[in-house]
């Protein structure tokens, strides 16, 4: 999406994210489904009660509306975006 913004060099604000809005557990759990990890390890908690060191929205999605309307290349949906991520780690070797 930001390699087709800045090619057709479209102004203003453009919110880029993914299409799915979810919570930060229901990421966490879809992430470990995805790459199979232990989901088990994986508690809720309330933000009230984490001691962040800078202060955080309790939802922190955003409208990405306008960039679907606008953009060939659309915000993909969670499964969509955790299954490429996946495909682009197996490929990377260290």
């Amino acid at each position: 999406m930001l390699i087709e913004i800045t090619q057709r060099n479209i102004p203003g604000i453009l919110h880029t994210a993914g299409d799915t809005r979810v919570n930060r557990h229901e990421y966490a759990l879809k992430l470990a489904e995805v790459f199979n990890l232990n989901a088990d390890l994986i508690k809720p908690a309330k933000m009230d009660e984490m001691s962040w060191k800078a202060k955080r929205p309790k939802d922190s999605s955003l409208n990405v509306n306008k960039a679907r309307a606008l953009l060939n290349s659309k915000p993909l949906k969670l499964n969509q975006a955790l299954e490429m991520m996946k495909k682009e780690e197996s490929k990377t070797t260290f």
